[in-house]
């Protein structure tokens, strides 16, 4: 009898040993992403009616703290009344090689909206054409459809949003910006 409270004693304290070093679980979620550096954002359109029209524009600042970004390249001139398939490129080019920001947007596609807001004056619609990874799945930006309208001239803003939550594929105001932007566009 003594050998089995003996045996029981020891078997309550090595329980109450295990017990009091065992540390609660906690679950850690990996942390958001940072936002993105880009120096350079570049629009590509395509007219869907004739494929040899092809229209680049180019914003650049390579020195984001003195405010004088290159809007050398930074205008479009369009067609009126067309139809353009336009992709979106983000790069840093501090980094030699450049790099492709673009990647690692479409690679967290799911933390990122693209937003296209064109001035009051300007005659074009802007779709996204791509989406992410979400379910369900929600536009992304990185790949529109220009429908232009009548003859016009006005600022076209390109804002990258990071929205680590509460992505809903359409309102630009959730999260932080990776980059804003404006190109010139004249439609002729």
């Amino acid at each position: 009898m003594k050998n089995k409270s003996i045996i029981l004693f020891s078997v309550t304290i090595a329980m109450l040993a295990w017990n009091s070093c065992k540390k609660d679980e906690k679950t850690v979620a990996p942390p958001d992403p940072e936002n993105e550096v880009i120096t350079t954002v570049k629009l590509v359109a395509t007219n869907a009616a004739d494929t040899t029209d092809i229209v680049t524009a180019q914003w650049k600042d390579l020195t984001p703290n003195d405010g004088n970004p290159d809007l050398t390249q930074a205008a479009m001139t369009l067609k009126k009344n067309a139809t353009y398939n336009v992709a979106v490129t983000f790069l840093d080019e501090t980094k030699s090689p450049v790099e492709d920001i673009t990647e690692e947007v479409e690679e967290r596609s799911n933390f990122h909206l693209v937003c296209y807001t064109p001035a009051a004056s300007l005659n074009v619609a802007v779709q996204r054409t791509d989406l992410d990874n979400n379910t369900p799945k929600l536009p992304l930006g990185l790949k529109t459809r220009f429908t232009t309208g009548g003859a016009s001239t006005g600022a076209l803003q390109v804002a990258l949003h990071h929205q680590p939550s509460g992505k809903n594929g359409t309102d630009c105001s959730i999260g932080s910006t990776d980059v804003d932007v404006n190109f010139t566009v004249t439609l002729q």
